[in-house]
């Protein structure tokens, strides 16, 4: 039916049930429905190569790209979906296949069934997001690819059982974790590690490119583009972390952060007046105060709105019309965050180095809990319980976090313990792989047996599927009494919410007040 559709993959489905006419995030029926046809087709080109030996990668490859751009909030253009439904028919005729996937959500009528698999496509959606930011640094690894190739196939047959999908699962939490470790590996070895720094908001005299996204290799390349031509590059939403890596550190004209959470890119593009790109999932509906001025590149797409193409062999992207418009636009309007200077770059390198003092701390009780606040911000505004978590936490705790929520607290004046920052910023969700590395390294510091019983909690704020991905990976692993809000997804079915509350400990969030006395009970 014309204007119909069925998305509930993100935190802000309507009602938390689902959008059916057009998503909340501005995306149209129109390319919802494209998204879904993409996913069948992927799933047919999965059920082709499904036992075959002596595949190429590049079916791999380009599966993980064409799943990276089904993420929310990510590709709004109809005519960047059709392209890939095409390259993935053109994929099926080289592989000689004519299979066919019903692309329907609701094709599935068992509630129980369904929430299996679109928890399992979720997850991989957020693997495929891992696999693709370190592809793009020429990092891959055949484990990730096959066990994508193999979700997607059982996702596609209708005879999986409850309880393939449910190891399928389990599976995809380990490899989350292995996908983190990959996507770590290719930022660390590529950039160096992140060091522990302050990070300027102050907006400056000169003319500026602001780049909102995740992928490191897009800001790379722009600041070398920019480096003789008298231009500022400023992060903005969940690139902040950037500017903790000593490789652009060495870049004088990246002048630091501009703005707030992705979600506040109307008011934040509208005052920097100059060019802004967006290269990963975190784009909302482009606004007539900036339009004309905003780019595209990677697997964001949004209709009108011109696109940087992807990268060539041996070749960076192409952003000499940014630098062009740049030049002839004012500097950025400062904002009332000016004034801000913030510490960032505690990641594992960091942390770890420094464990045994820690692991001190906590033994003669300087230190009584770690409280981990990981995951994306939204529009929500049950979202401000993650503010007022912060505030309620005791004096001796430590906050650690990743993800767009620290914007949530992130300027909250909480202070130090022994010198050790209240709140330690580990980056991006992108880099969570960093919070499982400080768990277990402090797990051997302690010689504590098990996760669960670390003097760590873990509350996640979920808004896609990235974080999903980091929640099946802290599940697998061991940690229990994960908390999930700011609501628990629309497609957990009563069984789903069963099994997780009972067998894993997950917990929806309540109060701030009653949470925090919760965990710092060890609950």
């Amino acid at each position: 039916m014309e204007g119909s559709m069925f998305c509930y993959q993100c935190q802000e489905a309507f009602g938390n049930k689902g959008c059916t006419t057009s998503g909340r995030c501005g995306e149209t029926s129109e390319t919802a429905n494209l998204q879904d046809r993409l996913i069948a087709e992927l799933k047919a080109v999965a059920l082709t190569l499904e036992g075959r030996t002596n595949v190429t990668r590049e079916f791999s490859r380009f599966i993980v790209r064409a799943m990276s751009a089904t993420l929310t909030d990510t590709n709004f253009n109809p005519d960047r979906i059709y392209s890939l439904i095409d390259e993935a028919k053109r994929a099926l005729r080289t592989l000689d296949s004519d299979i066919q996937v019903d692309p329907s959500v609701l094709s599935c009528e068992d509630i129980e069934e369904r929430s299996y698999r679109d928890l399992l496509m979720c997850g991989l959606k957020g693997v495929c997001s891992f696999a693709f930011h370190a592809l793009a640094l020429g990092y891959e690894d055949n484990a990730i690819y096959n066990f994508i190739i193999k979700v997607l196939s059982a996702t596609a047959k209708p005879d999986t059982t409850h309880e393939r999908l449910a190891l399928l699962i389990v599976e995809c939490g380990r490899i989350a974790s292995i996908a983190m470790a990959l996507l770590d590996e290719a930022n660390t070895e590529t950039y160096g590690s992140p060091a522990i720094c302050h990070v300027s908001w102050k907006a400056g005299q000169n003319p500026g490119i602001l780049m909102s996204g995740q992928d490191l290799k897009d800001l790379e390349e722009l600041l070398i583009q920019t480096e003789h031509a008298d231009i500022d590059v400023y992060t903005h939403g969940d690139m902040l972390p950037a500017n903790t890596y000593p490789a652009f550190r060495r870049f004088p004209h990246l002048k630091g952060n501009y703005g707030g959470s992705w979600w506040t890119q109307a008011q934040d593009f509208a005052s920097f007046n100059g060019p802004v790109i967006v290269n990963s999932n975190c784009i909302t509906p482009v606004q007539d105060a900036y339009r004309g001025r905003i780019f595209t590149t990677g697997m964001v797409g949004c209709k009108g709105t011109p696109h940087i193409t992807h990268r060539h062999i041996g070749m960076q992207k192409d952003f000499s019309e940014v630098i062009r418009l740049a030049k002839t636009l004012p500097s950025p309007t400062p904002l009332d965050t000016d004034s801000v200077v913030l510490t960032g770059g505690f990641g594992h390198h960091q942390v770890c180095s420094v464990i045994s003092q820690i692991a001190h701390y906590i033994e003669n009780g300087t230190i009584r809990r770690f409280i981990v606040i990981a995951g994306e911000d939204g529009r929500d505004e049950r979202r401000e319980y993650y503010t007022e978590l912060a505030k309620a936490l005791p004096p001796d705790t430590v906050i650690l976090t990743a993800g767009g929520v620290k914007y949530r607290f992130l300027d909250l004046d909480l202070g130090k313990i022994t010198g050790i920052p209240r709140i330690m910023d580990i980056g991006q969700i992108n880099d969570a792989y960093s919070i499982i590395r400080i768990a277990l390294e402090l797990q051997n510091a302690l010689g504590i047996r098990t996760l669960d019983k670390l003097p760590v909690s873990f509350v996640l704020s979920w808004y896609e599927q990235k974080t999903i991905a980091v929640f099946l990976s802290l599940l697998t692993l061991g940690f229990k009494n994960v908390r999930l809000g700011p609501t628990f997804p629309a497609f957990f079915s009563p069984g789903i919410v069963d099994v997780l509350t009972n067998d894993y400990g997950v917990k929806p969030i309540t109060t701030a007040a009653a949470d925090a006395a919760d965990m710092m009970a060890g609950n």
